[in-house]
């Protein structure tokens, strides 16, 4: 008995973390990537997986998003280029969505989630989930 409210305790306090709605202030200023904590089951992910953890996302206050990294590959070149010139916004559920007004916002869709006093982004359409740090 005692081994069950236990559990359900540590299953409360998990869901709670979870479910904690973050604002714009929250989120505004810079993320530095500091581990992937989920990867893709699909082997082609396996060489670019290098260049996610050295991502850093820039939330400005204006609205205006930044997605930089060291990696110097061409595939992590068109993403920034890609990336270069759009606005994130807060959508429901902890989800920030990055594009324009034109494309309504679906060009990225990030979930943050803060997990024990950690920060993690899952992005959506890859299915990978990043531990990030604020830095700024």
């Amino acid at each position: 008995m005692k081994k069950i409210f236990t559990l359900i305790t540590i299953l409360s306090l998990c869901l709670v973390s979870f479910g904690q709605t973050l604002n714009e202030e929250e989120i505004h200023g810079k993320w530095k990537v500091e581990k992937i904590i989920k990867k893709p089951s699909n082997p082609q992910f396996s060489p670019l997986l290098e260049g996610f953890e050295n991502f850093t996302f820039s939330f400005d206050q204006n609205g205006d998003f930044e997605l930089s990294t060291t990696s110097s590959t061409k595939f992590f070149e068109q993403i920034t280029e890609m990336i270069k010139g759009t606005q994130w916004k807060l959508g429901q559920n902890n989800t920030v969505n990055i594009g324009s007004e034109e494309d309504g916002f679906t060009i990225m869709e990030i979930v943050i989630r803060e997990y024990h006093d950690k920060n993690l982004f899952h992005l959506s359409e890859s299915g990978i989930t990043l531990l990030a740090q604020k830095v700024e």
